[in-house]
């Protein structure tokens, strides 16, 4: 009877195993900039002109970043950073920016095992901006409790100096570090999709549904799955896997430049970006009842994160985006609210 149970036990380990491997899940590895979520404070001085170029020109310039370490000792590093983006790189003050830090800068500091890391910035100083940042973080965050195909991030303080031919210019900014894609890749035993397309038929069924219904979540219509607008794909034994980032489009972060989504030259037919819209690809019933109840089981988790923010956001704002995440449950419970947002909705397949 003991060989037997023995049997029983190893069988049902392999079929548990290779559900999760299905997927391409692997045990997140420690990394002491990502476990600590208070956020951390950065100091940087850069010419907005410069990193605006050096996207042109992919020029890595030289810098210093200062940095608060966990005991409270100031602290800095070499790096070296590159404007990135296409919206924010254009249209805010300030660019979004490619970080690197080669190994022996981050040897026995916090960034130790980060070569490359995004920083995201408010797109200007206006009043509110840094809220906007803090309710794009959290996105963020509300895909980390649903899989862990996801970015990892830290929220930063940033005091920010712009550096001008005759002044000098400083702010208090917030932002968002964001882990590099191969490190993804690793994890998930996969590498990053190079192509600008792929066919939709390679995509991971239950990831693309999963990825889907979390952008339906936050409200969220500026992605393409088979572009790699706004999110990355990830290939691995099961298929093209999607990561999402860039949120600030979406209705849970509302920010004041954000439009309804323009597919081709046709304007998605909802008035704000508050308005749900899935814009997410058919799949089988077993496939989206699998998801839909994944998301329902996960409710009391998700609705308790925006807590996290009672240090950045007023309070009537951390209701406000509850209340909104509860909205989205409410269809999801509902068989008919659910066909009408989703089954008559999704776009099929070819």
């Amino acid at each position: 009877m003991m060989k037997r149970n023995n049997i029983q036990k190893t069988i049902l380990i392999t079929i548990l195993f290779s559900l999760a491997a299905a997927e391409g899940f692997s045990q997140l590895k420690k990394d002491p900039l990502f476990e600590d979520q208070s956020p951390l404070h950065l100091a940087l001085g850069i010419s907005i002109n410069e990193v605006r170029k050096s996207k042109e020109d992919s020029t890595y310039i030289s810098h210093k970043l200062y940095y608060r370490t966990a005991s409270g000792v100031n602290d800095s590093i070499k790096i070296d950073i590159k404007g990135r983006g296409n919206f924010r790189l254009r249209e805010c003050d300030f660019p979004p920016l490619w970080i690197k830090i080669k190994s022996s800068q981050a040897k026995g500091t916090v960034f130790q095992g980060n070569k490359k890391l995004k920083l995201v910035l408010p797109c200007n100083d206006q009043r509110g901006n840094n809220e906007l940042i803090a309710k794009e973080w959290l996105c963020y965050k509300l895909y980390e409790a649903i899989t862990d195909h996801t970015f990892r991030t830290r929220l930063v303080n940033v005091d920010l100096t712009e550096k001008r031919r005759k002044k000098e210019n400083t702010y208090q900014l917030k932002g968002i570090l964001i882990e590099d894609i191969d490190k993804i890749a690793k994890r998930m035993d996969g590498k990053p999709v190079e192509a600008t397309r792929v066919d939709a038929k390679g995509l991971q069924d239950t990831a693309s549904f999963r990825f889907s219904l979390f952008q339906l979540m936050i409200s969220n219509t500026d992605w393409s799955e088979i572009f790699q607008h706004n999110n990355k794909l990830i290939q691995n034994h099961s298929g093209y896997i999607p990561v999402p980032y860039d949120f600030d489009m979406s209705g849970l972060v509302d920010a004041p430049y954000s439009v309804v989504s323009v597919i081709g030259d046709t304007q998605l037919p909802i008035e704000s970006v508050r308005e749900r819209y899935f814009r997410g690809y058919c799949r089988s019933t077993e496939v989206m009842q699998y998801v839909r109840n994944e998301f329902l089981t996960k409710e009391k988790k998700i609705l308790s994160l925006p807590d996290l923010l009672k240090n950045e956001l007023p309070a009537r704002d951390v209701t406000d985006i509850k209340n909104y995440l509860e909205d989205f449950f409410t269809i999801l419970k509902s068989n008919d609210s659910f066909d009408d947002h989703v089954n008559k909705r999704c776009r099929i397949l070819e």
